[in-house]
């Protein structure tokens, strides 16, 4: 809805409407949210005459929405360019709702298996205490079992565990921000995103005569969540600026480009035509990410559903395997 909002507001923009007329215009008969709020107090600040990018921060809107206006008012063309941003991330917000869609089902299934895991991991003491009363020797599966569980209830487990996630999260922030990216078909779908969106930003930016140093340093603005694309965008801007041809930055920084747009862009360097390269980028990873969707719920999740369902089983066979071996010699 945001974005619904905010596209309306920059063609409001575009036909010479200020964008501080724009916003009231779009806004004022909405409900009463904390994003509409936030731009009508943008529209107050610009009325009184502060500097765009100054007002943008002092509206306290949205950390991605900021980056978008920001972007957008250091491009030189306002109007059009947060146009194409806007577009760009309902395009965006569109593929990534069909993507929680199909991952909905399987995450809801998951989480009832793991607490019916849990459940019975965290039971297995009880079992134990019935099989000991019986004066039964274990089997080693079960044995496995009841020390695993045994581990698990413990409270230095627990701060271990605990420890570890918040060390991962840490290193993953701060030192490895392409984590995401790397992860097997999940982190072909998150880069092919993040590959769309820049190639169609350095396109509009082309077609309006703007530098590629330029260029990849608005880019980078945008991407706002993206450290790993951010960090590469502004050193691959720096090497531009020192002159650095285009498809030597694609060789340079493969996880922000695909790697095999090399060919295609350096004949279009020779022939000038650098944007019909990208424009060709876009169309193939497009249809690349279309497949790799599919290939992820059709192969990936059976293949995950079957790894669980055989842990599942394995801690049931080790919790009744003693009750078997016990009833097996009353029934013969």
């Amino acid at each position: 809805m945001m974005y619904e909002t905010m596209l309306l507001i920059s063609q409001a923009v575009r036909s010479n409407l200020p964008l501080g007329e724009a916003i009231r215009l779009l806004v004022s008969g909405s409900p009463n949210t904390r994003i509409n709020r936030s731009l009508l107090r943008l529209a107050a600040l610009l009325d009184k005459g502060l500097e765009p990018q100054l007002a943008v921060r002092k509206a306290k809107l949205p950390r991605r929405l900021t980056a978008l206006l920001e972007t957008a008012f250091k491009s030189g063309n306002f109007p059009e360019y947060f146009a194409e941003l806007i577009e760009t991330e309902q395009d965006r917000n569109k593929i990534f709702q069909t993507l929680t869609n199909l991952m909905a089902y399987p995450l809801f299934v998951f989480g009832i298996m793991l607490f019916v895991v849990g459940m019975l991991v965290l039971a297995t003491w009880g079992f134990e205490i019935i099989y000991l009363d019986f004066g039964m020797q274990l089997p080693l599966l079960t044995k496995l079992m009841v020390g695993f569980s045994r581990k698990l209830s413990q409270p230095e487990t627990h701060f271990i565990l605990i420890g570890g996630i918040l060390v991962l999260l840490f290193l993953q922030h701060f030192l490895f921000s392409s984590f995401w990216f790397r992860i097997p078909i999940l982190g072909n779908l998150f880069r092919s995103l993040a590959s769309q969106k820049l190639l169609r930003q350095l396109l509009f930016s082309m077609k309006h005569g703007v530098p590629m140093d330029q260029a990849l340093e608005l880019a980078a603005g945008s991407f706002s969540f993206n450290r790993a694309y951010r960090k590469r965008c502004l050193r691959a801007a720096v090497l531009a600026k020192e002159g650095t041809k285009f498809s030597q930055l694609i060789m340079f920084f493969p996880l922000i480009f695909p790697c095999w747009l090399v060919p295609f862009v350096q004949t279009a360097e020779k022939n000038d035509t650098v944007p019909s390269a990208l424009q060709h980028g876009l169309d193939v990873l497009k249809a690349d990410q279309a497949g790799s969707a599919f290939f992820f719920y059709t192969v990936f999740i059976p293949i995950f559903y079957f790894c669980f369902l055989a842990f599942f089983c394995f801690v049931i066979i080790a919790l009744f395997l003693p009750l078997i071996k016990l009833v097996t010699p009353l029934s013969g």
